[in-house]
């Protein structure tokens, strides 16, 4: 009977925001929202919401936490603007208003608001946050500390490692060792310099939304895994520089991997090497062939553990549909131009080295 009472004073109230919204539009509603935010504020409240929450739980544990009075007239704001929590970490601040919770963990991302500190980062601070495709996480940490982001690399690299992978489906086959090299899509994001981890949400739920049904159901066609593809679509994107050219290195890769030859791809070691001469990405010599990493396709047959950086969508399109040829080798012309000069045969591959390397 109580259970009974609760649903219908829940109902009537929803219809009283409805009438509150059809009489004196949002602006009344959002007035009587702000009336029912908590009057303590400045705690900093660490928030997660599951992927199968309902805006009805989530305001419920809201309600719980401190952040708001009202459970049922938020959750009636949320329908009523037709929007849906979504899955992630928040920080969530005692005090904030009902539309900035809503724009926080509806995925809207705002400016993080936290408790001031002489050493901290401006509460409202935010900039745009370009990861370009082929980078490796260590190359947009070093970003964000350039950005004056708090706590420098370490805290990034600290928020990728520490992120709750449980709320992505495509994460599940990932062991808990595994990086998430490769899973961070490269794109301009919003970066609260204070707090990476909502850009490092966004750029997974980014991924998750680029990576549609349509090419999950291709790549279990192809008989790969999604890490496969992208480790795969990493090395196409860190030795394309041409279009064009993308698809036709991926058959080589992909190739050489069935006729269990070593992949010989030169980011594999560079990418083992770590920074080095001021740079991630090092030029090699003869001895770096032979480092010993399970990263270095010169010393072991097959893919590496995993992808060595972000591929874009194009990079990732090449491996799901690459060239038909019966190209094994490839070899940088090195004159400017981005060109690759491919290769059927060994003979043939030595010939290309000896024109573009041996004799540029």
């Amino acid at each position: 009977m109580v259970h009974v009472i609760v649903q219908a004073l829940k109902i009537l109230t929803i219809a009283a925001v409805a009438i509150l919204v059809a009489l004196g539009g949002f602006r009344v509603f959002n007035y009587a929202l702000d009336m029912a935010r908590p009057a303590e504020a400045g705690e900093i409240v660490a928030f997660t919401v599951s992927a199968d929450e309902t805006s009805a739980a989530v305001a419920d544990r809201l309600v719980a936490e401190g952040l708001i009075r009202w459970s049922v007239l938020f959750d009636g704001q949320m329908r009523l603007a037709g929007r849906g929590v979504q899955a992630g970490e928040y920080r969530l601040r005692k005090g904030m208003s009902a539309d900035q919770i809503i724009d926080r963990i509806t995925g809207e991302v705002v400016a993080e608001e936290v408790e001031p500190s002489n050493n901290a980062v401006a509460a409202t601070e935010s900039v745009d946050f370009t990861v370009q495709e082929g980078w490796r996480i260590n190359e947009m940490a070093a970003l964000f500390a350039e950005l004056g982001g708090e706590g420098g690399a370490d805290a990034f690299i600290t928020a990728v490692n520490e992120i709750d992978r449980s709320q992505y489906d495509f994460l599940a086959g990932l062991p808990p060792e595994a990086s998430l090299e490769g899973y961070l899509f490269p794109e301009t994001y919003q970066l609260q310099l204070n707090n990476p981890n909502l850009t490092i949400v966004t750029m997974l739920q980014t991924f998750g939304d680029r990576y549609t049904p349509e090419m999950r159901a291709r790549t279990d066609q192809m008989g790969l895994s999604l890490h496969q593809v992208l480790t795969f679509a990493s090395l196409v994107e860190k030795e394309a520089q041409l279009p064009a050219e993308r698809p036709i290195i991926a058959d080589v890769y992909i190739s050489r991997l069935e006729q269990a030859w070593p992949l010989e791809a030169d980011p594999t070691v560079q990418y083992a090497l770590g920074f080095r001469d001021g740079r991630w990405w090092p030029e090699l010599t003869g001895d770096d062939l032979f480092l010993p990493s399970p990263y270095n396709t010169y010393q072991n047959e097959g893919l590496p553990p995993g992808p060595i950086a972000s591929p874009g969508y194009a990079s990732i399109m090449a491996v799901l549909e690459p060239a038909e040829t019966e190209f094994m080798f490839f070899v940088a012309k090195q004159d400017g131009t981005g060109e690759h000069a491919f290769a059927v045969t060994y003979e043939e591959q030595e010939a290309n080295v000896d024109t573009y390397l041996n004799n540029p």
